[in-house]
C-alpha cells in the first residue's frame, strides 16, 4: 500500500501534536503515550488538536487503546480515510 503525501503529512502532524502535548522533544514510532506519563486530559487535548488541525475526529479511547505512537497515527489516518 502506497502512502500518499497527504497521509505522510498527516502522520507527521499527529506525531508533532502528541510530542507538543506530552512535552517531549521527539517521539519515536515505538514510543507509548504512557512512556511520557500521559493523562486522560492530555489524550483529550491530543484528539481536540487532531480534529482542529487535520479535521479528523478520533476518540481519546483511541489514544488509550494504541500501544505505540505508530499505532495511534495509523488509527488517525484510518479514521480520516473513513470520512
Amino acid at each position: 500500500m502506497k502512502v500518499s503525501e497527504q497521509q505522510r503529512g498527516d502522520s507527521d502532524s499527529v506525531v508533532r501534536i502528541m510530542a507538543e502535548v506530552l512535552g517531549a522533544d521527539e517521539l519515536k514510532p515505538s514510543d507509548s503515550f504512557y512512556d511520557f506519563g500521559g493523562t486522560s486530559l492530555q489524550a483529550v487535548r491530543i484528539c481536540t488538536r487532531v480534529k482542529r488541525e487535520l479535521g479528523i475526529k478520533v476518540s481519546p479511547d483511541t489514544v488509550f487503546d494504541s500501544d505505540t505512537v505508530a499505532d495511534f497515527t495509523a488509527a488517525v489516518i484510518a479514521s480520516g480515510e473513513a470520512v
